[in-house]
């Protein structure tokens, strides 16, 4: 019965890793950025975007918690902190509105802005964070697993990009981009409430 709990639970990980990364609604910034390159340098991109987020949330992973105790920041406070910049994020989602992103040459669109903050941002860092602070500093394969999974998954998404798009329509990217709006949102929400449980355990 305890393995079917922890699949159960790995599972949930990566959905919620998933919609926090959000590949799906990075797509129009990616073709945005990606405009003049031609299909193989737009290729190139996608992979080395994806291993650079990747790369950033492994970093977090394995050396977070370190660094949180030696600027000693409670792990509770982050994940509120990541949680709002999360909430910010998706509320503008949900409302249709645009999330402003740094301009960035086509070259350099890998790192900033839809590696870092888009994709590996403070809300996927803190939740990648608490997942290896959850472990007690035991690495899990399954932890691993996970985030090699959401980096295939991100490359696939943006090398299928232009498919997407003309599949979904502008209709159906900003269908998509509410619902996991509104998942972020929800994610955010619950995550501040157990982050104050745990500054009152007898509530």
């Amino acid at each position: 019965m305890l393995p079917d709990i922890q699949l159960s639970n790995d599972v949930t990980t990566l959905i919620a890793l998933f919609a926090i990364v959000s590949p799906i609604t990075s797509i129009p910034v990616f073709l945005s950025l990606t405009a003049s390159a031609t299909q193989a340098k737009r290729r190139v991109i996608a992979l080395q975007t994806a291993l650079v987020s990747g790369l950033t949330l492994f970093v977090a992973y394995f050396i977070g918690d370190l660094i949180l105790k030696l600027l000693n920041i409670d792990m509770a406070a982050f994940r509120i902190a990541g949680a709002m910049v999360i909430g910010a994020i998706a509320w503008s989602m949900v409302m249709g509105q645009a999330i402003s992103v740094l301009q960035a040459k086509p070259g350099s669109a890998m790192v900033v802005p839809l590696a870092i903050p888009m994709m590996a941002g403070p809300g996927a860092i803190a939740t990648v964070i608490a997942i290896g602070n959850s472990d007690s500093g035991i690495v899990r394969v399954a932890d691993v697993v996970i985030i090699i999974v959401l980096s295939l998954l991100t490359c696939i998404l943006l090398l299928a990009a232009e498919p997407i798009e003309k599949l979904l329509g502008d209709q159906g990217l900003m269908v998509v981009t509410r619902i996991f709006g509104l998942l972020l949102l929800a994610i955010a929400v619950s995550t501040v409430m157990s982050s104050i449980k745990g500054y009152f355990p007898g509530s």
